[in-house]
């Protein structure tokens, strides 16, 4: 591969757009077809690459798949995050739902990619499952950190709170939850306050 710069931009430079270029695709892809439904092919024609690119960032389509799951978790659990732990612990909890929710409302890409499609592949199920686990532990993190914690942890009562609101999100997303964002919120605050007795 050439060392030399080009237009400005170093060979390491052009690697990362032209991987950028694919991810979008796969991400556009994914959210309109189904994981099924993104192939190689597919990918470098709607990027505008050839396949030496995409082999040049990518083993295979699993590949891919696999770091546009992880572009939307580190979104999704990112944002998570950041909401300020602090204050009345309905509050945070609410805080948290409010945010995520509204993150899947400004882009539904990532709420049928990370919610409502199906894993697909054991890596991707392995993924998902693994996402799972870091959200659950943004809640309990959340949660501990305002509010007495339960004699038995926080871990699996977060584990069940992510489990349950997920299936109430997905069925949202869905249209089989008829709710405004506002209101899909308070109703995983409820849920959960219960769970955490707080």
């Amino acid at each position: 591969m050439s060392t030399r710069a080009y237009r400005g931009r170093s060979p390491e430079q052009r690697v990362a757009e032209r991987r950028e270029r694919l991810l979008a695709a796969g991400l556009d892809l994914w959210s309109e077809l189904g994981w099924s439904g993104v192939s190689v092919r597919g990918v470098c024609a709607r990027s505008g690459l050839t396949d030496r690119y995409f082999y040049e960032s990518f083993d295979d389509r699993d590949a891919l798949l696999l770091a546009v799951f992880d572009r939307v978790r580190d979104e999704l659990t990112g944002r998570l995050l950041a909401v300020p732990f602090t204050g009345e612990p309905r509050a945070v909890m609410r805080a948290m739902f409010t945010t995520l929710i509204t993150a899947l409302a400004d882009d539904p890409r990532h709420a049928r990619i990370a919610f409502t499609e199906p894993a697909g592949s054991p890596a991707l199920e392995t993924r998902r499952h693994d996402a799972l686990l870091a959200v659950a532990g943004a809640v309990a993190e959340g949660v501990s950190s305002v509010a007495p914690v339960p004699p038995g942890g926080v871990r699996g009562p977060a584990l069940f709170c992510v489990g349950g609101v997920g299936g109430l999100i997905s069925a949202w997303l869905a249209g089989r939850h008829p709710a405004t964002p506002e209101e899909l919120a308070e109703s995983c605050t409820d849920l959960c306050a219960r769970v955490f007795g707080v």
